[in-house]
Parts: C-alpha cells; structure tokens; sequence
C-alpha cells in the first residue's frame, strides 16, 4: 500500500450533541465504518470511499462524522481494494490502512467537536515527562 496517496478527503455530515443533565459513568467508545469503495470515473487510478467515525459517549453526548477520502494509486492496487471491499476482507493491510487514514482525518474534526462541546478528548494524546 506504499503506492497508494491520499488525494484529498471532504465531510458530507456532521451530527453532535452533549447532554448538559448527564451526571453518570462516563463509557466512551469509537467506532469507523467504511460504507463503499468506487472507482472515480474522471480520474485514472483512484477510489472515492465513503466512511462514517463515530465517537459514542453514551448518555453524555455523541459525534457523528460522515464523509469521503479520495485516493489514487497504481492499477493493480486499486483493482486490488476493490476486491477486498466486494470480498469484505476487513483483515487485510490495506483495509487497515484505510481505516487507520479514516482515524487520523476524522478524529482531527471530532477535536474540534469536542472542544466546543466540552466533551472528553476520544484519544489518549501523547505527554512528556520528566525523566529521571
């Protein structure tokens, strides 16, 4: 999967919410679903796929991330994603690859979610520390 280059990525729809009232344990859970693979039709060698990021909060609020990443790469390579989508080969390293991509671009907008709603960082961020 060396070969294969983001191009570009474009979110379609946003939903997220905080309960003020929520007063209980907090569970937060992530999840990413990739939808569909298609080949671009005007662009040679390249895929438009259709993803949805998730970070459920449980009774204190949820972000909802829906959108597309756009990318290119040789012929072989994206014949190759195209299988393992008709396939549902979630285990293999380019579907990894993928969704780790999916991570990385939607979890930068959920930061930003999640500062206007004060809810809870989804990650653990890297600290430093004194060492010793």
């Amino acid at each position: 999967m060396k070969n294969l280059k983001l191009i570009g990525s474009k979110i379609i729809k946003i939903e997220a919410g905080r309960n003020t009232e929520f007063n209980g344990e907090l569970n937060i859970k992530t999840n990413v679903k990739i939808n569909s693979f298609e080949k671009i039709k005007d662009m040679k060698d390249s895929l438009k796929i259709l993803y949805e990021f998730e970070v459920n909060y449980g009774e204190l609020g949820e972000i909802k991330i829906k959108g597309y990443l756009f990318l290119s790469g040789e012929q072989k390579t994206i014949k190759e994603l195209l299988k393992i989508q008709k396939n549902k080969e979630y285990n293999s390293q380019e579907y990894i690859t993928i969704t780790n991509l999916i991570i990385q671009k939607a979890s930068i907008k959920a930061f930003e979610l999640e500062e206007e709603l004060n809810l809870p960082i989804h990650i653990k961020l890297p600290t430093i520390s004194v060492k010793k």
